[in-house]
């Protein structure tokens, strides 16, 4: 599998971020050191090829789920 270009993972994280913020009502500076706190960033890193192909709301949804799992607490 080929590597992603990291203009495309970068655009698609800071996407993210904004998204997640929206849905939890946070800041995008909050959501971003939140999900950074819970390792979310770098998973959604390291399985981009993966995570790119679902929709922004569940992606949104698993990385909720993922934190929790990781002791955050929204």
């Amino acid at each position: 599998m080929q590597e992603a270009n990291p203009k495309d993972k970068i655009e698609y994280t800071v996407a993210l971020v904004s998204d997640f913020a929206k849905k939890y009502s946070l800041s995008t500076t909050q959501a971003f050191n939140y999900l950074d706190r819970f390792n979310a960033i770098d998973f959604v890193n390291q399985h981009y090829n993966i995570a790119h192909t679902l929709s922004f709301s569940e992606i949104v949804d698993d990385l909720a789920l993922y934190c929790k799992n990781h002791g955050g607490n929204l």
